[in-house]
C-alpha cells in the first residue's frame, strides 16, 4: 500500500462515521502522532510489536472499545 492509500484508507473510515466523542479521539491522537514523529525511537523488538498489532487490526483480532473497558 503506498503512501496515498493510507492517507486514503484513513479518510474513508472518517469519513464512514458520525460518532464525534470517537472522531474528537482520533484528531487529538493524530495530531499528537504527527507532532511526535520524529522523537520516537523503536527498538527491533518495539517495532516488531507494533507490526504484530497492525497485522492483528488487520486480521480482525481487535476488541471493541466497549470490551476493552468491561475487562478493566
Amino acid at each position: 500500500m503506498s503512501l496515498n492509500d493510507y492517507k486514503n484508507s484513513i479518510k474513508t473510515i472518517v469519513d464512514s462515521t458520525n460518532n464525534e466523542a470517537l472522531l474528537k479521539h482520533w484528531k487529538k491522537q493524530i495530531e499528537w502522532d504527527v507532532q511526535h514523529q520524529d522523537e520516537i525511537d523503536l527498538s527491533h523488538e518495539e517495532w516488531k510489536l507494533v507490526q504484530e498489532g497492525i497485522a492483528d487490526y488487520e486480521n480482525g483480532d481487535v476488541l471493541s472499545l466497549k470490551d476493552f473497558i468491561n475487562k478493566r
